[in-house]
């Protein structure tokens, strides 16, 4: 593996891991990453093996915020987007969400990678999940200086985030950067019920409804086929912010087929 693939960083705000969190951890770890987590405090249940990071090196507690308006209310989703700027403008290398889990080493030659998701109409836009940048660059100097102009109380859910993203690579012509969306987010944010979590109560009806939609679109717009897990893919986004939304639990046991509780059953 390439020197400039072999950390991935993250950061927690809060004072305990969940399952999803450490499944995301012990998937970098198990696919031979190194493991840096940033924290504000003590975290119970890192992983062994985690290098845990004081996130005050980065930006200082005094910065934390969360969401102001909207369903996002409370979430620290805003200053994690802020976070990860800095972050990679200062280190450089892979940022990971902790609701991504990896399949396969991320061994890419390029010294910037950004992952994408499916949008239908709007194909493929860049998303933050997942970024590969080398440190002071380009990138990651014009995203950190155009953060910095929004109002923390004011900002509003992506606005900072994949927005941001991509109005920078527009502006950059960074488009060659772009991975296809297959390659880190394959499974919809819409397709989070169907697909990566359900349990007994729901799991025939939700299947067969999301097996006949897939079917349908394969014949009559097979562009929109999306949702399947090909090769090509190095990690699953499984979208945590829906999970909130949602109010599902990231601690739960749900149906054995569905996706999270294979990933479980292969890394914890």
């Amino acid at each position: 593996m390439q020197a400039s693939n072999q950390i991935v960083r993250g950061l927690w705000v809060g004072s305990e891991l969940s399952i999803m969190e450490q499944l995301s951890i012990r998937s970098f770890l198990a696919n031979g990453h190194h493991y840096q987590l940033y924290v504000y405090e003590d975290v119970k249940n890192i992983p062994p093996g985690t290098q845990v990071m004081d996130a005050n090196c980065i930006l200082p507690i005094e910065r934390v915020f969360t969401y102001q308006h909207g369903a996002e209310k409370g979430s620290y989703s805003g200053f994690a987007d802020e976070f990860r700027l800095h972050l990679l403008s200062q280190k450089g290398g892979w940022w990971a969400d902790l609701d991504v889990v990896c399949l396969k080493p991320f061994d890419f030659r390029s010294a910037y990678v950004i992952a994408s998701s499916y949008e239908g109409q709007w194909g493929s836009p860049a998303i933050n999940c997942v970024m590969k940048m080398p440190a002071k660059s380009c990138l990651a100097s014009y995203l950190c200086r155009e953060a910095q102009r929004y109002d923390p109380q004011q900002i509003r859910f992506t606005e900072t985030g994949p927005r941001l993203l991509q109005k920078a690579i527009e502006r950059l012509e960074l488009h060659s950067t772009v991975v296809d969306h297959e390659t880190f987010c394959a499974i919809s944010w819409r397709s989070v019920r169907q697909k990566i979590v359900y349990d007994e109560s729901n799991t025939l009806v939700l299947r067969a409804t999301h097996w006949a939609k897939d079917y349908v679109r394969s014949i009559l717009k097979p562009e929109m086929s999306v949702d399947r897990l090909r090769g090509n893919a190095y990690a699953i986004h499984l979208w945590s912010e829906i999970w909130r939304r949602e109010q599902l639990d990231k601690n739960g046991t749900y149906h054995p087929t569905c996706l999270y509780e294979r990933l479980k059953n292969r890394y914890l």
